[in-house]
């Protein structure tokens, strides 16, 4: 191929224009020249792709849709009795929206320590799974990070501070504050693992609520029934008679009702269709990857070629 070396006309107004075609004509050669490399390597990154993509795991998701009971509202005569607790150390009143109690709960750290201490299996599902086998419909366990069998970690058992981010990972919790509903989704490679560890999350959250609020009442109770025996005025024991029935409705509810807080709307479920890999996008990506490497390859070449030309004829 001969390269023109002369300089352009610049007085010439179409010459750019010209110069412009040429160069586009050039590439589109030098490019068609180079087919076969291109083809090349773009089918060994389609290959590359679509290997990698079938060696991924798929990922299942589990969701379910809850609302939250709120709390009635006390009487504003109560405010004065409810000021007195709260400066002795004990909060008698109740938050007006646990959504965001709820959610925050399921994402702290101290609620996920709970959950492996409920749930032994939980940990080696979050940190060591390596596969899952539809047919058996069980998790395969990495044996150089857990043993099944004999249920021992042989590099050591990580913290719950150590799994933490894994499990961020996998729960997602989101509280809409116009619809009042909150919207929890676990992703994992076993479907039913997912949708087992969010019946999980759902029942811990619930429970851990209803234990501080029977603490807490039952502190607002003691307080109470010292104060109502220190006090003659008939105001303050009215009030205080009010708040002691408000406390021993609070345990009454928390002990005799299966869902505290939580009013599950949608349950979870065992997700039959994978959420991702998409290995279709994995095989695309990999192939336009391929192509644009290709074109950078031939590319490079050619001025490579054209550099030692000129250099070894300059020398």
């Amino acid at each position: 191929m001969n390269y023109d070396t002369t300089q352009p006309d610049r007085t010439n107004p179409n010459n750019s224009m010209q110069v412009g075609v040429i160069d586009l004509k050039e590439l589109i050669n030098l490019l068609w020249s180079g087919r076969s490399s291109m083809i090349l390597i773009t089918s060994v990154f389609i290959l590359g792709s679509i290997f990698y993509a079938f060696n991924l795991n798929n990922y299942y998701r589990s969701e379910a849709t809850l609302t939250v009971y709120e709390p009635a509202p006390q009487a504003s005569g109560l405010t004065r009795i409810s000021g007195l607790a709260s400066i002795a150390g004990i909060n008698i009143s109740q938050s007006a929206d646990r959504g965001p109690l709820v959610t925050n709960t399921i994402r702290s750290r101290v609620f996920f320590k709970n959950l492996l201490s409920v749930d032994e299996n939980a940990l080696p599902s979050i940190m060591a799974a390596e596969s899952y086998d539809s047919e058996s419909k069980k998790l395969v366990f990495d044996s150089n990070i857990y043993d099944a069998v004999n249920k021992e970690w042989p590099r050591g058992k990580p913290t719950y501070i150590q799994a933490y981010q894994a499990y961020r990972g996998i729960i997602n919790a989101d509280y809409n504050t116009i619809g009042s509903w909150i919207h929890l989704s676990a992703e994992h490679i076993s479907p039913i693992f997912a949708k087992e560890f969010l019946e999980l999350i759902i029942r811990e959250s619930d429970n851990i609520i209803r234990q501080k609020d029977l603490k807490r009442s039952s502190e607002a109770l003691a307080y109470l029934t010292s104060e109502i025996s220190r006090t003659s005025v008939l105001d303050i024991r009215s009030n205080i008679n009010q708040l002691i029935l408000d406390q021993l409705q609070t345990q009454m509810t928390a002990n005799i009702s299966s869902n505290y807080v939580l009013n599950i709307i949608e349950p979870p479920f065992i997700p039959e269709k994978k959420s991702r890999p998409s290995r279709s996008l994995i095989v695309l990506l990999g192939a336009m990857l391929g192509f644009v490497i290709g074109i950078v390859w031939i590319l490079m070449r050619h001025y490579f070629a054209l550099y030692s030309t000129k250099a070894t004829s300059g020398s």
